[in-house]
């Protein structure tokens, strides 16, 4: 590993670390099994002490990421929460993102809409639950989400405007139209590559999001 990664990460990770010697950097959540029509709960327990520092990575990485997002409790929609971003990117299409937790990379994502509008809060208990509607991406998240609310853990955003560009055709009557294009997917992937490569393995909220224990 280099010199950089090693800065980057927080060295001397164990693999059999407890989960009380690391209640700082805990994230722990519940959730049910999918379409159980039962509300029994399974414990999710991700030690992220060893995640990427946030501070540090925006060191390294060339893509202009700024804290621009938060999670906020909202009792009047169904999931619970929504997601709240600066005036800077209240209507801001094709971005990429880091969700911050602790002040440790947990996953880069990337969205086509405005932040606010990221379907994360389709996964409501009940849907994933009694009809096993929603992806498990949706409900995991949904879930943290929730549980970071209820412990006044901050879940943080931070946010690169993608470059676009709008592209002239015309129709087969014709007709003159535009439409904008942008590698926002390109960039997430490029992004998550990154992640990985610093790292040296997936950020722990990308991939067996229902293992119970991750590090």
């Amino acid at each position: 590993m280099s010199e950089t990664n090693n800065e980057i990460m927080n060295t001397n990770t164990t693999e059999n670390e407890s989960v009380n010697n690391n209640d700082e950097y805990m994230l722990t959540f519940q959730t049910t099994p999918k379409n159980s029509k039962e509300y029994i709960y399974n414990t999710h327990h991700w030690n992220c002490k060893h995640q990427l520092d946030v501070n540090e990575y925006l060191k390294t990485t060339k893509y202009e990421f700024k804290e621009g997002g938060w999670i906020k409790e909202n009792t009047s929609k169904t999931s619970g929460y929504e997601i709240c971003v600066t005036d800077e990117f209240k209507d801001v299409y094709n971005i990429i993102y880091l969700i911050v937790i602790f002040g440790m990379i947990i996953k880069g994502g990337k969205s086509k809409n405005p932040l606010p509008q990221r379907t994360y809060g389709a996964g409501t208990e009940e849907n994933w639950t009694m009809k096993g509607s929603p992806s498990d991406t949706n409900y995991v998240w949904s879930q943290i989400f929730r549980s970071c609310i209820k412990k006044n853990i901050p879940v943080k955003f931070y946010i690169c405007k993608v470059p676009t560009k709008q592209v002239e055709y015309i129709t087969s009557e014709g007709i003159t139209k535009y439409i904008e294009i942008s590698p926002y997917e390109e960039m997430e992937k490029d992004l998550n590559a990154h992640l990985m490569k610093v790292l040296g393995k997936k950020p722990i909220g990308e991939g067996d999001l229902l293992s119970q224990y991750k590090q």
